[in-house]
């Protein structure tokens, strides 16, 4: 059975991405109050395990990718019923179908090579980031939630970008792994010039 957790994401395919609970719990595996300095550059891409020396098998880049779909669906339904700004709502809407959806792909994936859930550093390190983002999202109060949420989104979708080019792409080894990879960056690319263009017209 695949253990559920948490971790930011954002974001994987439109054909694999509606949204899904965690009936098949997640596989293994912003921050401090948000600033006009951390709104221009929401962290530094290839900040998460770059420094790490871990080789990572299939199953953990499919099991990264499972989490941080989790995380996108979790962060999205938190947001949800605070966020007032109607782009900003139609966004969460379309991140809690299309990383459901991806969610529910993976996992068919997942029984189709025999894949279990399978921890690693890099799936560590993404769900301590996720949980931080959506505890700050779920005790924020005021009309800020909006910004924030969407702010969260822009650096999340540039962290997974990242993540995909340095980590994951040079690891895979299993064609159907490369398939879902090659499918899922351009639609993380997508979601990223997205919340970028509705974070501009908040003020």
């Amino acid at each position: 059975m695949k253990s559920s957790f948490r971790v930011v994401g954002l974001l994987v395919p439109l054909c694999l991405v509606a949204c899904s609970h965690d009936d098949k719990p997640a596989n293994t595996g912003p921050e401090p109050e948000m600033t006009p300095a951390a709104r221009a550059s929401p962290s530094a891409p290839g900040i998460i395990g770059t420094e790490s020396s871990e080789q990572l098998s299939d199953p953990q880049i499919v099991t990264v990718l499972r989490a941080v779909n989790v995380a996108e669906v979790d962060q999205a339904r938190t947001a949800m019923g605070k966020l007032t700004n109607d782009r900003v709502k139609k966004f969460a809407e379309m991140m809690i179908a299309q990383h459901g959806q991806a969610v529910k792909n993976i996992d068919a994936l997942d029984d189709k090579l025999g894949y279990s859930s399978t921890d690693s550093q890099l799936a560590t390190e993404l769900g301590v980031k996720a949980t931080n983002t959506e505890q700050q999202l779920s005790q924020t109060k005021d009309n800020s939630v909006d910004k924030l949420y969407i702010m969260s989104q822009v650096d999340a979708h540039r962290t997974v970008l990242e993540t995909i080019d340095s980590r994951l792409v040079p690891a895979a080894r299993h064609a159907d792994v490369k398939d879902l990879l090659s499918s899922t960056r351009p639609v993380v690319a997508g979601h990223l010039e997205q919340a970028q263009r509705i974070l501009d017209t908040l003020k």
